[in-house]
């Protein structure tokens, strides 16, 4: 059985191009649920003119936001991050289970 195996050094975090990856592991019932929990982020976003009114309005009636626009997110709000890298740990977290599961079944 194969095992995925976690570097004990981390290597640097390369800005923007690691967040959009992060936020692009996330599904559209994640980033309705960021909505959600940031949507005074999201309404600050109108007030500086960064989003239009009905935009914001669509969102929250459920639609799920672009990466770019949840990176913008991100970028304003250090806890908009963190929800991130925690949901994007869950995920993982599922996944390698699933995949132990499946390969000590194969074996």
């Amino acid at each position: 059985m194969s095992t995925l195996q976690i570097r004990s050094k981390n290597p640097p975090v390369n800005g923007k191009k690691d967040l959009i990856f992060l936020i692009s592991l996330l599904d559209k019932e994640d980033k309705v649920e960021f909505v959600q929990e940031f949507s005074s982020d999201f309404e600050e976003m109108v007030q500086m003119k960064q989003l239009s009114k009905t935009g914001y309005y669509k969102l929250l009636k459920g639609y799920a936001p672009s990466d770019d626009r949840v990176l913008q997110v991100v970028e304003m709000d250090e806890n908009a991050k963190k929800w991130i890298i925690e949901r994007v740990k869950e995920k993982a977290r599922k996944a390698l289970e699933i995949i132990a599961t499946i390969g000590e079944k194969d074996d």
